[in-house]
């Protein structure tokens, strides 16, 4: 998990829940975002925007948190490491806001590849969101 989290005391802990789970969101978006082995600009322009909005709140720089994810992606094996803290700690809203991030940073470029759809699918199997409630969201974002 990104150290950043361990050491961001000063916020309140409902707040800093909230910031986390929106980090990591942006974190798994990426990973989606590199699943078909080349992050399009639409899509790295999606995931920036995002942490942008949240930077403030997280009294880091966009760049600053763009270059946390890089990291961890280059010396992380897996997401999996996410999935625990995402079960322990998101609602289902919650979870179903990520898998609609993970699907709009896919649909940015106006393709859904077929090794983002997997990686998609596989997160919300791991976080224990059904299927059915996964082909909605995917509708809901591929007609919006």
């Amino acid at each position: 998990m990104f150290n950043f989290f361990k050491k961001n005391k000063k916020i309140d802990v409902v707040e800093n829940a909230t910031f986390d789970i929106e980090l990591i969101a942006y974190a798994l978006a990426y990973e989606v975002a590199i699943a078909d082995g080349d992050i399009d600009d639409d899509e790295l322009k999606r995931i920036k925007s995002g942490l942008l909005r949240i930077s403030d709140k997280l009294s880091q720089s966009s760049d600053e948190l763009f270059e946390i994810i890089e990291e961890h992606n280059r010396n992380s094996v897996s997401f999996y490491e996410f999935v625990e803290d995402i079960n322990n700690n998101f609602t289902k809203e919650q979870k179903l806001a990520l898998i609609k991030l993970l699907y709009e940073t896919a649909y940015a470029d106006n393709i859904l590849e077929v090794n983002e759809e997997r990686l998609i699918r596989r997160i919300a199997e791991l976080i224990k969101i059904k299927s059915s409630l996964v082909l909605k969201v995917k509708e809901e974002v591929r007609s919006s």
